[in-house]
This record gives structure tokens, sequence and C-alpha cells, in this order.
């Protein structure tokens, strides 16, 4: 009677390991993001299959991967073909940053999004175009467009420093005032 109990016992200790670890396998949500770095030889943010002379594979590019929570950093690099990809990925919505040193500048849009999930496990076509300082035939090296700060409405600017110096003032008093009745 007691060999019986053993066994049955092992037997559901078993099927629940397994049932345990079939469960497991089929949860993993993992995915790819892949992508190339190409030099860009006339500085239009195009090169993949261009067809343009000199538009080759860019090796060595630093390619930061950054998860939607910002949790997660991963910083890989571009291979000898100028290939990168990040493998067994987390379902999330990737910000891909392509980060050259200071020998290139990004011409194509970058970051560019990679999003991951249940029904997306693989991104590809995440390329990047760099092109050399200095390279571009004008000889002004390549276009370089920063954002401009300080906006024009400064009204806005003002109301945000009012509302918070409101606030700050208002604790000051409520602590101030906590602190003589105790």
């Amino acid at each position: 009677m007691k060999k019986t109990i053993h066994i049955t016992l092992l037997l559901i200790i078993s099927l629940a390991l397994f049932v345990s670890i079939a469960q497991a396998q089929s949860t993993d949500k993992r995915g790819t993001i892949q992508g190339v770095v190409y030099e860009d030889v006339d500085g239009d943010g195009q090169c993949v299959n261009t067809g343009i002379e000199g538009e080759g594979p860019v090796e060595g590019v630093d390619i930061e991967f950054m998860s939607s929570d910002e949790e997660t950093v991963v910083t890989l690099y571009s291979g000898p073909e100028g290939i990168y990809g990040l493998y067994a990925a987390g379902s999330s919505y990737w910000r891909v940053t392509a980060k050259p040193n200071a020998d290139w500048v990004v011409t194509s849009e970058n970051p560019l999004y990679a999003p991951l999930d249940d029904n997306n496990r693989a991104v590809t076509g995440v390329n990047f175009c760099v092109q050399a300082v200095g390279a571009n035939k004008t000889g002004t090296g390549a276009a370089v467009i920063l954002p401009e700060s300080g906006g024009q409405n400064n009204s806005m600017t003002m109301l945000a420093a009012a509302v918070g110096s409101f606030f700050v003032l208002a604790g000051i008093v409520l602590e101030s005032r906590r602190r003589q009745i105790i």
C-alpha cells in the first residue's frame, strides 16, 4: 500500500513539474530586433539598397536599445557587415538609437522604434544611415538639424513657475503651522 502511494505521489509531482515547464516555455514571449548601419555618401538619409557607389555597411557603430519603461538599456554595436540585432528581447516598445563616434553623424531618422508584443515577435529593417564627418560632396559635411531651444511661448513657462512657487510657499506655510502646533 505504501509503495502505491509513493509511486502515485511521484507521478503527480512529475506531472506537475512537466506542466509547469511546458507553461514556462509556452509563455516565453521573447522577440528580435534587427537592422543594418550603412554609409550615406550623399547625406540624403537614404542608404540601404540605393545603388549609389560607396554606400556600404559600417562596422562598430554603437546601437542602444531602451525599453519603453526605461528599465532595460542594452548597448550593442554593428558587426562587419553593418548588421546588428537584439535577440531574446521582451515585449516592449523599444527605442533604438544609433550612437556613432565623433567621426560619423547619423543622417537618417534617429531614434527608431520597434514594438515587440505577442503578435509581433520580430522587427527587422531598423536601419540607420551614417555619414563620415566632412564627407558631403558640397564640402560642408552632413546636414545636422537640431531642435530649437527656448520656444516663443514664454507665458506658459511663467505660469508654470508661478504655480510651482505657489505650491512651495503653501508647503512652507503648512509646515511652519504644523511645527507650532506640536
